[in-house]
């Protein structure tokens, strides 16, 4: 695909079961998100329920601006 980035493969679920992200009855992960500061500290998540559930572009950019 000569992406630019790195995109991690899951197969064994290890990932998703340690950040939480896990659907419990689907097998796959549940649409995340989490706001990482320097210091590797999560200071804000977002976990959907299903494949639809997203947070808004409004509630993404208040999390990133009081993040500052």
């Amino acid at each position: 695909m000569k992406l630019a980035y790195p995109i991690l493969s899951d197969t064994s679920r290890t990932a998703i079961t340690t950040w939480g992200v896990l659907h419990p009855s689907e097998g796959i992960a549940r649409p995340s998100m989490f706001l990482v500061n320097k210091e590797g500290k999560i200071v804000w998540k977002y976990i959907g329920t299903d494949a639809s559930d997203r947070p808004a572009m409004a509630t993404i950019l208040r999390q990133l601006q009081g993040a500052k």
